[in-house]
């Protein structure tokens, strides 16, 4: 028998298919493709948040440069300049895994300090940002600039006290995150676990383990090509923004860049095969498989301590209820609560946790929205729950 590898470019949806799909959608945040005609001051966001966004100074849709769709976020040498959106720690909220990941082509060709080359979560939305003197910490900058120390490269800083640089300060990127001058470069931020990498057209430029804390959100807004305090900003393009939460896309040495604008829906996600999960996930399929037969989310994670997603499908985060005591939240609801839940959980301190469905008040712990369950010890005559270390649920349903 003469088996070959399948490949993502041989499966094709069949006619008058539709399903092409991301598979980790219900996980975008934010979503901008930039499209629109040239000198446009709005845009939208593609994702199921349905953002309202700004756009702000005299940056404007620009048809002069774009990767994908024909037109970019022109942000030019002034202040303040780029596209903002409320949501920071609510709709976009950066606890656990994420990946922060766009296109850009620079333009400014001598950098001044303060610039910023990237976008900053947990800003207020002012002409003068900046941290300390009386002002709160943001929770993340990602390609700033400061001639002393940083000369070739972009800096990281990040927060979760709100009161310093705790998590990272003045951290470099690696060689190739400023950009380059007349071309486009596609640039990722992640997080797993603990770990960070920053990645430069798909090569791993910078990678330490910096903390899973979350990350500060003083001030709700989220910023895309915006300087530092109030100097002029880095003049450039930005193209195909996206910001997903929950998952780490990205975790090797490398990975092949997007070369096509990212997707903007999950596809039938009842409906589909699994072709490839490294950057988009693709459903592909018009049919065939019950849903009823398909998982509808799933989570790993850490219950001590801290409550930490290792890894999950279709799960936005865990609620820590109290010792032994968690609820899974749904990204996309369930359609009815007449599905079925498993759990499983591994030990700490040579205390195994046994799996208990949580009844509150005589309510089904499986909702459309979440899922509760407690974790207990066999071997005592009552009930008493414990924290665990490895606690995993798998739903199925409707």
């Amino acid at each position: 028998m003469n088996l070959q590898k399948l490949r993502l470019g041989q499966l094709k949806p069949a006619d008058g298919a539709t399903t092409l799909g991301d598979l980790n959608f219900p996980k975008v945040k934010w979503l901008s493709a930039f499209d629109g005609s040239n000198g446009a001051t709005t845009t939208t966001d593609s994702s199921n948040s349905n953002l309202s966004l700004t756009i702000q100074g005299s940056s404007e849709i620009s048809t002069a440069q774009s990767k994908f769709g024909g037109s970019s976020l022109h942000v030019t040498n002034s202040n303040p300049e780029g596209v903002y959106a409320a949501g920071a720690g609510s709709t976009i909220n950066l606890t656990g895994d994420f990946t922060l990941e766009y296109w850009y082509r620079r333009v400014q060709v001598t950098l001044a300090d303060n610039m910023i080359l990237g976008p900053i979560y947990g800003a207020p939305n002012t002409t003068n940002i900046s941290s300390g003197g009386g002002q709160p910490y943001v929770g993340l900058i990602v390609g700033y600039y400061y001639g002393s120390t940083s000369t070739s490269q972009s800096t990281l800083y990040a927060s979760s006290n709100g009161s310093s640089w705790n998590v990272a300060s003045d951290v470099t990127l690696g060689t190739g995150s400023l950009g380059t001058v007349g071309q486009w470069v596609h640039m990722a931020l992640t997080r797993s676990g603990t770990t960070w990498n920053y990645y430069v057209d798909g090569t791993r430029t910078y990678t330490a383990t910096l903390g899973s804390d979350t990350l500060s959100h003083n001030s709700g807004y989220v910023l895309l090509g915006k300087s530092w305090v109030n100097v002029s900003n880095a003049e450039g393009y930005y193209d195909d923004f996206r910001i997903t939460q929950g998952l780490a896309r990205y975790t090797g040495a490398s990975f092949t860049v997007p070369t096509t604008a990212h997707l903007t829906s999950a596809g039938d996600v009842n409906k589909h095969i699994v072709v490839n999960s490294d950057a988009d996930g693709v459903a592909v399929g018009t049919g065939g498989i019950n849903q009823a037969r398909v998982a509808k989310a799933w989570v790993n994670f850490n219950g001590t301590s801290t409550v930490a997603i290792r890894s999950s499908y279709n799960v936005s985060s865990i609620t820590d209820n109290g010792t032994g005591d968690y609820t899974a939240n749904l990204s996309t609801a369930l359609s009815d609560t007449n599905g079925s839940a498993v759990a499983m959980t591994g030990y700490i301190d040579h205390t195994w946790g046994v799996p208990m469905f949580k009844d509150v008040s005589g309510s089904n712990p499986l909702t459309t929205t979440q899922f509760r369950v407690g974790t207990v010890a066999p071997e005592t005559s009552s009930v008493t729950y414990y924290d665990q270390e490895q606690v995993s649920i798998l739903i199925f349903g409707n």
